[in-house]
């Protein structure tokens, strides 16, 4: 989202603008290959990330929405599904093969590092380091500056969860069910908690909880210093896409077809929406409203009246 604009890329490579409030579209373009990464805006620059069909490559795009040109391509070996993620200098992409790559706002390259690892974990950074996992089981921290490996520590059998980090600790999960909580400067574990189903959402965190799924369609609240689980619940659906937290409750999608909101003090599941199509992306709140995204192109925009 920028501004009044809400951008949204689909598989079929079209990048639509549409008005956040009223929903009416205000145009596409359409690109070869898919997108299957949330776009970047910057200042009306869009940044977009193609995964090209039947190809070793990807394509990040530079869009200028208000002269509706594209002002820069840059080709990435292999495809990308993990997501980008916006420095206050530039973006990070991160390619399945463990290739991450640093441009700046006018798309050049300022550095790239190979881990020569697979990787399906989005990274996340505190605008120093950046941190991800990777299919090895390493959790790895590179200096956002210089690309430079700070430290790479094997602690897991494989990690494809997404990261959070808040204040000096980050937190994943792993495909064991592992929710880690480490230390972002060290890389050294705090305190795990084993869910024992594999974890693909990103965890989110209030000022002493932190919440997350896993496949197995349980929800976890735990406290945020100890590790000690306060409360979980079971939906018997599949938890795999990072939920909403407001000051009371969490929203949550389940693949199955429904999102739960929840009350983060006692775990209660106090409303549940069904839909007819899956709702496999990540909910956004933006300014009163609230954006799911479901299965066959369908977006639904709720006004949010409480939002603690």
């Amino acid at each position: 989202i920028y501004d009044n604009i809400l951008f949204v890329g689909d598989l079929s490579g079209k990048l639509y603008a549409f008005d956040r409030t009223s929903g009416k579209m205000f145009g596409y373009e359409k690109y070869n290959g898919s997108i299957s990464v949330t776009p970047i805006v910057n200042n009306l620059r869009v940044f977009i990330l193609l995964n090209q069909f039947n190809e070793k490559f990807s394509m990040l795009k530079i869009y200028d929405y208000l002269n509706g040109n594209v002002l820069l391509e840059s080709k990435i070996y292999g495809s990308v599904q993990n997501e980008m993620i916006k420095l206050n200098d530039g973006i990070v992409v991160l390619t399945d093969q463990g290739e991450m790559i640093k441009f700046n706002f006018v798309g050049s390259r300022e550095w790239s590092l190979n881990t020569k690892a697979a990787t399906k974990s989005s990274p996340a950074s505190n605008g120093n380091l950046i941190l991800f996992g990777n299919e090895k089981g390493e959790l790895i921290a590179v200096s956002s500056n210089t690309g430079e490996i700070k430290y790479r520590t094997k602690i897991s059998n494989g990690i494809e969860g997404d990261f959070s980090i808040e204040g000096d600790y980050a937190y994943f999960g792993d495909n064991s069910g592992k929710l880690f909580c480490v230390s972002v400067n060290e890389g050294r574990i705090v305190w795990t908690v084993d869910t024992k189903s594999k974890i693909l959402s990103t965890p989110v965190m209030n000022d002493d909880k932190v919440f997350v799924g896993n496949l197995g369609g349980e929800i976890f609240c735990i406290n945020r210093s100890s590790g000690k689980i306060i409360w979980k619940i079971e939906t018997g659906g599949v938890i795999n896409t990072t939920p909403v937290l407001f000051k009371n409750y969490l929203v949550q999608p389940d693949l199955n077809r429904k999102i739960y909101f929840i009350d983060t003090n006692s775990g209660e599941i106090t409303k549940t929406y069904d839909f007819e199509k899956r709702v496999k992306l990540s909910p956004v709140y933006y300014d009163g409203i609230l954006y799911l995204g479901a299965d066959k192109g369908i977006i639904n925009a709720y006004q949010i009246s409480n939002k603690e």
